[in-house]
């Protein structure tokens, strides 16, 4: 009788064991089916898709519906090889951003990072103050940002310069008014971009300042650096590898920026002056799988394009990161 009763209670333990890996099995799947599923379905397939997309064209049916596919080799890599090469203005426009975000963003960046790191007066003040702008609506705070460099602007600069001088300069509707200069449009949606982009590197910059170990810290005080000594050394060493990967990231998204002028201008765009993100923004909107008009891209040839880019900017940002890794600042 205590060998059946051992017997059952045995069978039941081992039918809780195997229903409870049954349960972590499930739980397991159900967790990493969604990751997995939005990885194969917007990386896998989209990408493979834009491969394919790059080797064929779609000529409309003259009689009936639809498109008929052809394979038309690299021909779409030939067109869209001469729309990159001529589109010097575009691609300067998009270094530009680049280099103003690595040189003047990253670096006071890294600066006000340290200030409010190492706890220094205002220092929560500005940690707030700072985080403020991406808590707001970037459509909000483009429409309160136009109306200050235009109507605000305006009506000030002819108060104080008088209406001649400012319409001598193109300024009278304002810095993005239809007299202004490309220049200074650029200049203003440039600074607009520093300006938003700077509170998110403060952020993160701060966190990583602030998880290092205070007692590496107190050994550099004892040993007598000052302030300028322990940013250079303790700091920027410790907090490279978040500066590397601010770098690498950036260069993979140069062509793809688009420097917030949807929002600005919308799908219309300026005729003084584009950028290479928000060209191809605009043309994968209005564009379809074969060429509407003789300046406009279809889609084949905007996946040639980004095919090309790729090629492009896949070296560099290795090397980049190699580079930065080999010879960069090291904590030992």
């Amino acid at each position: 009788m205590s060998k059946n009763k051992f017997t059952v209670a045995e069978g039941f333990k081992k039918d809780t064991i195997l229903s409870r890996s049954k349960k972590r099995l499930i739980f397991y799947i159900l967790m990493f089916a969604l990751p997995l599923l939005q990885f194969a379905l917007f990386y896998i397939y989209v990408n493979v898709n834009t491969i394919t997309l790059a080797f064929t064209r779609y000529d409309q049916n003259l009689e009936g519906l639809g498109y008929t596919v052809h394979f038309v080799g690299f021909e779409n890599i030939s067109k869209a090889w001469r729309f990159f090469s001529s589109s010097g203005p575009m691609i300067m426009s998009s270094l530009k951003l680049y280099i103003c975000n690595l040189v003047i963003v990253m670096g006071l960046a890294l600066i006000f990072s340290y200030y409010i790191a190492k706890k220094f007066m205002l220092a929560g003040f500005f940690r707030v103050v700072l985080y403020l702008p991406h808590v707001v609506s970037s459509v909000v705070l483009v429409l309160l940002y136009k109306y200050i460099v235009g109507d605000v602007f305006a009506i000030v600069g002819k108060k104080l310069f008088g209406e001649e001088f400012m319409e001598a300069n193109g300024l009278s509707e304002g810095l993005l008014g239809g007299n202004a200069s490309a220049s200074v449009k650029y200049g203003v949606v440039l600074f607009y971009n520093l300006w938003i982009g700077f509170g998110a590197n403060v952020m993160l910059f701060t966190g990583s300042m602030s998880s290092i170990d205070q007692s590496i810290i107190e050994s550099a005080w004892l040993d007598g650096v000052n302030i300028v000594q322990e940013f250079i050394h303790i700091y920027i060493p410790m907090i490279f590898p978040t500066f590397t990967t601010f770098v690498v990231t950036g260069i993979t998204g140069i062509f793809a920026n688009q420097m917030n002028m949807y929002t600005f201008f919308g799908t219309a765009g300026l005729a003084d002056f584009d950028v290479f993100g928000y060209y191809l923004y605009r043309n994968t909107v209005k564009g379809d799988v074969y060429s509407k008009t003789a300046k406009g891209l279809s889609y084949p040839e905007i996946a040639a394009l980004g095919v090309i880019i790729t090629l492009i900017l896949v070296p560099i940002t290795l090397l980049v990161r190699k580079l930065m890794e080999t010879y960069g600042p090291r904590t030992d």
